[in-house]
């Protein structure tokens, strides 16, 4: 009678695991994925790429939110990324989820460049190497693109203008770059 109740609560559990773990969504992408993410970006355009690690604590299945100044650009779950272009200038990020931001910074971009930024439980959002960022879109899936004017009215989008020097209204400052090859 042990063994049968044993069975009967480790299939209930494994029951209950497998209907949570096929509740939990991938990431969302709401601006276009660019075609190749191992080429160049756009002429006259950069790419930055958000890549979220796994997360294990309690929450870590809480979506992130990626915005880029002011306009929701995807959500990340664990073991996943967004990917976008954009024209040269400061890019004003943010993370953060449904309660509250966790993270603001400022990221200048200059064009022709790909920008890798990796986060997970120890690293809020950090400059990571091309080959580290090509290795985490290798192995991690792509997003589900759905765009904005699909959900709602066309909307317009003006690039961030660079800002002056010595302006920093983040509230972290610049995000950590790497010196590696390809940056």
């Amino acid at each position: 009678m042990k063994k049968l109740v044993d069975v009967a609560c480790l299939s209930s559990f494994l029951i209950v695991f497998v209907l949570l773990a096929g509740c939990a969504t991938g990431p969302a992408q709401y601006v276009p994925l660019p075609e190749h993410l191992n080429a160049a970006p756009k002429p006259g355009k950069a790419r930055i790429c958000v890549i979220r690690g796994f997360v294990f604590f309690i929450g870590s299945g809480v979506k992130n939110h990626i915005n880029e100044d002011g306009q929701l650009r995807g959500e990340l779950t664990n073991g996943s990324y967004i990917c976008w272009e954009r024209p040269p200038g400061v890019a004003k990020l943010s993370m953060g989820n449904l309660d509250n931001i966790f993270y603001r910074g400022n990221l200048p971009v200059e064009a022709d460049l790909v920008y890798y930024l990796y986060m997970d439980a120890v690293s809020p959002l950090v400059s990571i190497t091309p080959a580290q960022g090509q290795k985490y879109l290798a192995e991690y899936p792509k997003p589900h693109v759905v765009l904005r004017n699909q959900l709602s009215a066309p909307q317009t989008q003006t690039p961030s203008p660079a800002a002056p020097a010595g302006v920093q209204p983040s509230t972290s400052g610049t995000i950590p770059r790497s010196t590696g090859t390809g940056y």
